[in-house]
């Protein structure tokens, strides 16, 4: 959801205080990674921030930055596991960058083949030295082989490093000494970690190596900056990649698509070429010279092969060829020569056929049609609550309908106890079911609430067998008609719209639908992004996973401070996933009566650790507003 013209949230009572905090839905940067722009919210450096004091952490301050995954050493498991494809992310990657991690893993899944899945996998170091040089902020198996909550997370750096060439031993007015982990050559490019802040970090181009010094041009490197010990990284490697980019300038021959060609020839008719490819490709080309009889030279089986089989540069290879020609025909080699051209051209241009299918209900014919929706006869304002207290506070203030989001799940049978018939109360499902975890679901329904918040797809079935209401979150992502439409018929009876779009989008999906099934969530503090790591278990705690971190995340509160002091929180769900929320609050206000007059009606508020009098005054304001536009639109 984009409302764009940021402003701080104020505490005041007055109208100024309903202006937007937040740009949009994209968080950081307004870049949607739904949308292939991630702003890339977990690589910038942060300060942890525990109990309202600063924790200490040395020189980690990259706190969310991952490491890669390179998955080389599980493949055989993979496969005897039943997996059938591979896929490799390379979003906004170099060829260079394709063709070495394309090429170690075909590589690597021949290898497992070749050993019939029987043997230890081994993993080359030349492998992994090559991947650490097409693109690495160091290699890690992730979740592979278990969760490990210490290892994920490297801390020291969110950006390319290469490969680690070796700590510094010895320093000169233009050398450093170290004991090379890889090869370094001169001409090869490499960064000196110090620890500090990696956008002002030094690096240059190695000179000259003698034996384990690498020498510098003078002036490339400040080397009274260098302090023994700080590591040193190789991140460009020009050999490679010249060797990375001859591999794919041009198609090796087990990688062309074979053809067969048959020339037809007869004195008086046209010179006839037929090319057939593998696949059942085929094209027909004929000269416009009649062929003629041979006065001297005629055409021969291995002149026309020659001549029509030339194919270099072409994703095209011969396999078969065959000539028959009766008499001794004649044609200038430059026709022979244009016919073959023309053969080759009409061949790359050709496309099979699309495969016939038939079109589901959800074609053209069914497509929801637009339908002008009148401005809404009345409003509803819904409220999430994290806490008890928010409850009271929304009870207090008359609110109808409550969800109810809690970290500890166990907690909403009281939830529904507290609110009972004095308002609807709908608890909020996990935004992750992974298998194992339908417990979690169970539990939610056995609490006997008035409905469900529906955050995934998965839940949608359990829900719907166990005669429970539900209402879709944004996690559904519903930003056109006929996904509102296949969720509707699947039992959901409201749909939150997508944080993704922005006004204009809004307002266009509101002519497609009936604006009564949708609701919108006009102020909160916008989730950044969902992770399967906890920071919790990570830096309070030596644990790996939740059988032995302790449980960090019930004493203790955390927030991640960022390069311009503020301050986003940080909350675990019941699986123990955290959720990074934005420091400041967003809100649409100024686009409500816009809204309304387009026919939504129901509008949601969501709390994050707003206490009592807080969370009172919020929900007076947003009352207040909706009344004002709705009387507005109805004078009008």
């Amino acid at each position: 959801m984009s409302f764009r013209r940021p402003e701080l949230l104020s505490p005041a009572g007055d109208w100024d205080c309903l202006r937007a905090a937040v740009a949009n839905g994209e968080a950081l940067g307004q870049r949607s990674a739904n949308r292939s722009a991630c702003a890339q919210a977990c690589r910038p450096p942060y300060q942890l921030i525990v109990d309202q004091v600063v924790k200490g952490l040395g020189d980690k301050k990259h706190l969310l930055s991952a490491q890669d995954l390179a998955g080389l050493e599980q493949l055989p498991d993979l496969i005897r596991l039943g997996v059938a494809s591979c896929k490799i992310e390379g979003r906004l990657k170099s060829p260079e960058y394709v063709a070495a991690v394309t090429r170690i893993y075909r590589a690597a899944i021949d290898d497992a083949f070749d050993s019939n899945l029987s043997l230890p996998p081994e993993v080359k170091p030349d492998h992994i030295y090559r991947l650490e040089m097409a693109f690495s902020r160091r290699i890690y198996s992730g979740w592979l082989k278990g969760m490990d909550h210490q290892q994920i997370v490297n801390g020291r750096f969110g950006k390319k490093r290469g490969a680690f060439l070796g700590c510094i031993r010895q320093i000169g007015p233009d050398w450093v000494e170290l004991v090379p982990e890889v090869l370094v050559k001169p001409g090869d490019g490499v960064v000196f970690d110090t620890g500090e802040d990696t956008k002002s970090e030094q690096g240059g181009r190695v000179y000259e190596v003698q034996g384990d010094k690498l020498k510098f041009q003078n002036g490339q490197i400040d080397f009274r900056k260098l302090r023994l010990g700080h590591r040193v990284w190789k991140t460009d490697d020009p050999a490679l990649n010249r060797e990375l980019r001859a591999s794919f300038r041009e198609a090796p021959a087990h990688r062309k698509q074979p053809v067969d060609l048959i020339v037809l020839g007869k004195v008086g008719s046209p010179l006839q070429s037929r090319m057939k490819t593998a696949e059942n490709a085929s094209v027909e080309v004929s000269s416009s010279q009649l062929l003629a009889s041979a006065k001297t030279v005629p055409l021969t089986s291995a002149s026309l092969c020659e001549h029509l089989g030339r194919l270099a540069g072409t994703r095209f290879v011969l396999r078969g060829f065959r000539a028959e020609l009766v008499g001794e025909p004649f044609l200038p080699i430059g026709a022979v020569n244009d016919l073959g051209c023309q053969a080759v051209q009409k061949l790359e241009a050709f496309r099979l056929p699309p495969d016939i299918r038939s079109v589901s209900k959800m074609g053209v014919e069914s497509f929801p049609h637009k339908q002008r929706n009148s401005p809404a006869a009345h409003t509803e304002l819904i409220v999430l609550c994290r806490t008890f207290e928010q409850i009271e506070a929304a009870l207090e203030s008359g609110v109808n309908t409550i969800y109810a989001d809690f970290e500890d799940i166990r907690r909403y049978r009281e939830v529904v106890s507290r609110v009972g018939t004095a308002a609807l109360t709908f608890l909020a499902a996990p935004r992750i079911q992974k298998p194992g975890e339908q417990r979690f679901l169970r539990l939610i329904a056995n609490c006997k609430p008035n409905g469900v918040l529906v955050r995934n797809l998965g839940s949608i079935s359990f829900f719907q067998e166990n005669g429970v209401r539900m209402r879709g979150d944004f996690s559904l992502n519903v930003t056109n008609p006929v996904t509102a439409q296949l969720l509707v018929e699947r039992g959901l009876e409201k749909l939150t719209i997508s944080y993704d779009l922005n006004l204009e989008q809004i307002l266009a999906l509101l002519q497609y639908e009936p604006a009564d099934r949708f609701e919108l969530t006009i102020h909160q503090h916008m989730p950044m992004f969902h992770m399967e790591r906890s920071v919790f278990a990570t830096f309070l705690s030596d644990g790996t996973d939740y059988t032995n971190c302790g449980r960090p995340r019930d004493s203790h509160s955390v927030q991640l401070r960022d390069r311009i002091g503020l301050d986003h929180f940080v909350k675990a769900d019941v699986g123990c996933r955290n959720t990074v929320f934005n420091a400041r609050a967003q809100t649409g206000s100024r686009y409500t009566e816009l809204l309304i007059g387009a026919g939504l009606r129901i509008f949601r508020i969501e709390f994050l650790d707003e206490e009592h009098s807080r969370a009172s005054k919020v929900i007076r304001l947003y009352r207040k507003l909706l009344e004002r536009y709705l009387r507005r639109l109805c004078v009008a």
